[in-house]
C-alpha cells in the first residue's frame, strides 16, 4: 500500500463533516473536480470504497468509520511533528468542536482570544450543525467534542456531562408593554405569540403545565433553528421569544430587548459536553472547556480576566 497523502486525508474529512463533496469543495477553497479526484485517489490508495453517494450528498461507509479515527491521528501526528521541529514543546494538535449557535455567539468573542493566547497556531474547526448527527461524529472522530443547550441525552460509547446551567428568560422588544416590569407570569403569555428554538423548548413541560395551571394559553408557537432569527422578529415587535439569558445579554444592554424573568425561575437549560468515551482529551480540548466554564460563568463577559497556565 501507498503512503497516505495528508491533503487527501484532509480533504476526506472535510466532506465527511459536510456530507457533500461540493460543500467540502467550498470550504476547502478547491473545484469539486480537485476534490472528487482527491478522494478517489485515496480510495485507490486504500483499496476500498470510503462514501456511499446519493446525489450531491455523500455518508461515509464502514471503511470510511473505520479511517477516519486513524487520519485524524495521522494528522495530529503530522501537525505535532511540524511544532516539534519548529522548537515548539507545547503540544500542538487539531481541535474540532461542535457548539450550539446560541452559546457561540455569546461566549466565542471573549473566549476565542484568550485560546489563541495559549495556542495560536492550532487547526480550530467550530461548526454549529451536524448533517450526520453529533453521536456519529464523535463515533467517527470527525469531532472531539460536542457542546450542545438543552435536554442532555444518552448515546452508547458517548458521555455526556453537564457543565452550567443557563438560565431562560423571556425576551420582549423595548416598547412592548411587559418590557418594564422585569418578570412575567404564565398569564402574561395569554394571546400572545411565543417563539423558541428547539434547544430551549426542552423547557417546553415545565412551561406547557404552568400554562396549564394558569388557563393562559398562547396564540401560537413558533420553533426555529435558529436564535439570531427569532431574536429579530421580537426586536421588530412580534412575539415574545424564550432564550438563553447570556444569548441576549448584549442585546439588552443596548437597550434592543427587555430582558425578563420567568416567575419563579424555574426555567433553563443544560450546557452538555459530549464526548467519546474513553477517549483522552488533549491539552487544547480540556483548555477550551476550561476557558468555555468560565465564560458561561461570567455571563460570556469577563475580558479582563486572566486565564491560569493550567486548567
Amino acid at each position: 500500500m501507498h503512503m497516505l497523502d495528508p491533503w487527501q486525508l484532509h480533504t476526506f474529512l472535510t466532506a465527511a463533516a459536510a456530507g457533500s463533496l461540493r460543500q467540502a469543495a467550498r470550504e476547502l477553497a478547491l473545484s469539486p473536480s480537485a476534490v472528487t479526484a482527491r478522494i478517489k485517489a485515496l480510495e485507490q490508495t486504500v483499496g476500498v470504497a470510503l462514501f456511499h453517494r446519493t446525489g450531491n450528498r455523500v455518508t461515509v461507509t464502514e471503511h470510511g468509520r473505520r479511517l477516519s479515527g486513524y487520519a485524524r491521528r495521522l494528522l495530529d501526528l503530522e501537525a505535532e511533528a511540524r511544532q516539534k521541529l519548529a522548537g515548539d514543546d507545547d503540544e500542538a494538535t487539531s481541535l474540532s468542536v461542535r457548539l450550539s449557535e446560541s452559546l457561540g455567539l455569546a461566549v466565542l468573542p471573549v473566549l476565542l482570544p484568550r485560546f489563541r493566547r495559549r495556542f495560536p497556531c492550532l487547526r480550530l474547526t467550530l461548526a454549529t450543525r451536524s448533517d450526520q448527527g453529533l453521536v456519529r461524529d464523535l463515533r467517527q472522530g470527525v469531532v472531539d467534542c460536542g457542546i450542545v443547550l438543552g435536554q442532555p441525552y444518552v448515546a452508547e460509547g458517548v458521555t455526556a456531562t453537564v457543565i452550567h446551567r443557563e438560565r431562560l428568560v423571556v425576551v420582549a422588544a423595548p416598547h412592548d408593554p411587559l418590557a418594564g416590569r422585569g418578570r412575567v407570569i404564565p398569564a402574561d403569555l395569554h394571546g400572545r405569540e411565543l417563539l423558541v428554538t428547539r434547544h430551549v423548548w426542552s423547557a417546553r413541560e415545565r412551561v406547557e403545565q404552568a400554562l396549564l395551571r394558569a388557563g393562559a394559553i398562547p396564540a401560537a408557537v413558533t420553533s426555529c433553528t435558529s436564535l439570531e432569527m427569532l431574536l429579530r422578529c421580537v426586536v421588530a415587535g412580534h412575539g415574545l421569544a424564550l432564550a438563553p439569558e447570556l444569548a441576549v445579554a448584549d442585546r439588552v444592554r443596548a437597550g434592543q430587548l427587555a430582558s425578563l424573568a420567568w416567575d419563579d425561575g424555574s426555567l433553563d437549560a443544560a450546557v452538555t459536553v459530549m464526548t467519546l468515551t474513553g477517549r483522552r482529551p488533549s491539552t487544547a480540548q480540556t483548555v477550551f472547556l476550561h476557558l468555555l466554564r468560565q465564560s458561561l460563568q461570567n455571563g460570556g463577559y469577563d475580558p479582563e480576566q486572566v486565564e491560569p497556565s493550567q486548567p
